[in-house]
């Protein structure tokens, strides 16, 4: 009978999942490809009080200086990143989710020292001729996370037992497949394009994962794509106005003996949707960290003109995010999963092709904060996706 339930809920998940993919406009990831023999691309900012200070930061280097395959690039990639910031854990010294305020001060906060290393080979299969870059790309990655909590003895990560709950130490493997047919419009800097990509995370605990017991893997779907709706005249190389809509769409499934915090409360894949983030706007960080998760961000951007130079665009977006979440790690009242939605508006600047001042205004529709606030207001260094 307990086996029977698994499989009920299992394929009730794959179900939700499939309906939620074939909603949506399919889409894209990063999949950067390389302009020199040596590339340093993907960079962003961490930040500490409100998303505003920067503490920290991340970026890609990209070696392509030989090929394994004649005709298609292979790419030697590294991902660094660090950065001091703050997190949430949202359950009860027993396991149970926390429903209480969650403003400044309150036990959820905790402080956070996260660094992360990404070293791995990206391989092309098909050649795309019309962009002279691969089309379809099989990669490998060996993965480090290391997080370092400074919780007070009062926060609610203090009082928990989770293995990790004064630090980890992470180390697995990821590979997969990926494929794009992103272009990006450097003048009007709106994409065109579609990207998708199915990866496996794999980190055991023999593989030196005794910091903080990290014993799990991870199933992971992405899809992004893009349309440019309008541009108009612009003055040479700078842009005046345009239009472009954009989706983003991810399945992620966690399981195994010891899943750390930072893979329950994150979405997976070549490009990490990093702790810090919402993945639902307008809901806590946090806040609905399960096994599985299932998310579809809708965004309407208008860009322009350019100020300054041709490469400082302010931008203006509207937004509509639809998730489902399942799977409470040792949440010992079994809650069950549900659906979050929201809308929202927001600015952002981009800034030198490198990175965006952003800020939003979001609304929950379906699903509630913890703090039962009707709005919520959040600052970062990036566009969501």
């Amino acid at each position: 009978m307990e086996r029977l339930t698994t499989l009920n809920k299992v394929l009730r998940e794959a179900t939700i999942a499939a309906a939620l993919l074939l909603a949506a406009v399919a889409a894209s990831a990063q999949m950067e490809a390389p302009k020199g023999v040596l590339t340093l691309t993907n960079f962003d900012i961490r930040a500490y009080w409100w998303g505003i200070v920067p503490t920290g930061g991340d970026f890609s280097a990209l070696y392509n200086g030989f090929k394994i395959i004649s005709g298609l690039d292979t790419i030697i990639e590294n991902d660094l990143g660090a950065g001091y910031e703050t997190d949430n854990y949202y359950r009860n010294p027993g396991g149970s989710l926390y429903f209480g305020p969650s403003g400044d001060g309150s036990p959820v906060l905790f402080d956070r020292l996260e660094i992360v290393e990404g070293l791995g080979i990206r391989q092309g299969i098909l050649w795309d001729q019309r962009r002279q870059r691969n089309l379809v790309e099989g990669f490998i990655f060996y993965r480090l996370h290391y997080d370092k909590s400074y919780a007070s003895s009062s926060s609610l990560l203090a009082m928990s037992n989770v293995p990790d709950r004064d630090q980890i130490l992470s180390n697995s493997l990821i590979a997969g497949l990926s494929a794009s047919t992103l272009v990006e419009d450097n003048v009007h800097k709106t994409w065109d394009g579609l990207y998708g990509e199915a990866s496996a995370q794999w980190g055991p605990s023999f593989f030196f994962n005794s910091i903080g017991n990290a014993d799990f893997f991870r199933l992971n779907t992405t899809l992004k794509g893009f349309r440019t709706l309008y541009t108009s005249p612009s003055a040479g190389d700078r842009n005046f106005f345009s239009i472009y809509v954009g989706d983003f769409i991810s399945v992620d499934y966690a399981g195994g003996s010891s899943i750390p915090w930072y893979v329950q409360e994150s979405t997976g894949g070549l490009d990490p949707r990093a702790t810090t983030d919402d993945w639902v706007r307008g809901f806590e960080t946090g806040s609905y960290g399960t096994t599985f998760k299932a998310v579809n961000n809708f965004d309407l951007r208008f860009q322009g003109p350019a100020v300054i130079w041709p490469s400082v665009v302010p931008g203006l977006y509207v937004f509509t995010d639809a998730g489902y979440y399942n799977g409470f790690v040792g949440d010992p009242t079994n809650t069950p999963g549900g659906f979050l939605a929201s809308v929202g508006a927001g600015g952002y600047l981009d800034v030198l092709d490198l990175t965006n001042v952003t800020g939003y205004l979001a609304f929950p529709l379906y699903g509630h904060r913890i703090d039962n606030a009707s709005w919520a207001i959040s600052f970062h260094f990036h566009l969501d996706f």
